[in-house]
């Protein structure tokens, strides 16, 4: 068992993904997952048929929630936050601990992001960067508790962007580790969830479209300003509302979707929470 590392895995709805890490690592590394679809079948599987670890449910708290909330029950030195459809190799799961113990102090991170038929092997290379790939970031336990994680105002979209910003701001820089590996899906953060209906899976596709607006707006507005943020999104809303015009007439989903993006931007511009939740999840 690897006593440095922790992997701290956010899971919505991807019961069949989550099992196949936990079968993957579990052996070898402790796993800290919090279950934001409140799956009581997920957690009963895992406390009968796996050791070292733990499973939390909750009342979907979001991404950034969730990280800070498993890192709370970090014990190691270093954890790993990884989306469920993230593919890593324990391989490179060690090269990365050998270079946050070479970097000591950081704010995070992250192997390269490649598809497995391009994988070349490669000499481990130190890349100093702004930003990261946010579905696998190792962070140092004792700082990320430090600094308070992720801004757990934001309920999706636009977290790792908020936690980068504030590593450069506080001087912890962050690493792309050259020669350690991992794929991830391309498709959006909802990629992984398996739903139980169409309607379920569309409603989620309208949060979706809440929340970008609602956390890009939040996220100008927090490093650049009030009026910086109304100026840059501003156009894109009376796009919106031109769009969902046409809409209301010649597609109705479309239209949907166009005005959930609407009401999130304005909730936002108007400093409100960012409250909207998908009707179907757990009450």
């Amino acid at each position: 068992m690897n006593k440095l590392i922790t992997i701290v895995m956010p899971s919505y709805k991807s019961y069949g993904l989550v099992l196949s890490h936990v079968k993957k690592f579990s052996k070898k590394i402790n796993f800290i997952i919090i279950e934001n679809s409140f799956d009581k079948y997920l957690k009963k599987k895992i406390d009968q048929e796996f050791k070292n670890v733990e499973v939390y449910l909750q009342k979907n708290i979001g991404y950034g929630s969730a990280i800070n909330y498993g890192a709370k029950f970090v014990k190691t030195k270093y954890f790993l936050a990884m989306n469920p459809d993230t593919k890593i190799e324990l391989e490179s799961i060690e090269k990365l601990i050998i270079a946050a113990n070479k970097l000591k102090k950081f704010g995070a991170i992250c192997p390269d992001h490649i598809d497995n038929t391009d994988k070349k092997k490669q000499k481990v290379e130190f890349i100093e960067q702004k930003s990261l790939y946010g579905a696998a970031i190792l962070c140092s336990t004792k700082i990320f508790k430090k600094i308070r994680g992720f801004d757990e105002n934001i309920f999706l979209y636009y977290e790792e962007n908020d936690y980068f910003k504030k590593c450069n701001k506080l001087k912890l820089k962050l690493f792309l580790i050259k020669g350690t590996y991992f794929k991830h899906s391309l498709k959006g953060d909802s990629s992984s969830a398996k739903y139980k209906n169409q309607q379920e899976k569309f409603y989620s596709y309208l949060i979706g479209g809440w929340h970008g607006q609602w956390s890009k707006f939040y996220y100008i507005k927090k490093y650049e300003g009030y009026f910086n943020a109304i100026k840059k999104c501003l156009p894109n809303l009376f796009i919106n509302i031109l769009q969902l015009l046409i809409n209301i007439f010649l597609n109705q989903k479309k239209a949907k979707y166009i005005y959930f993006k609407i009401e999130g931007l304005i909730s936002s511009i108007f400093n409100l929470k960012s409250f909207k939740r998908s009707k179907f999840d757990y009450k």
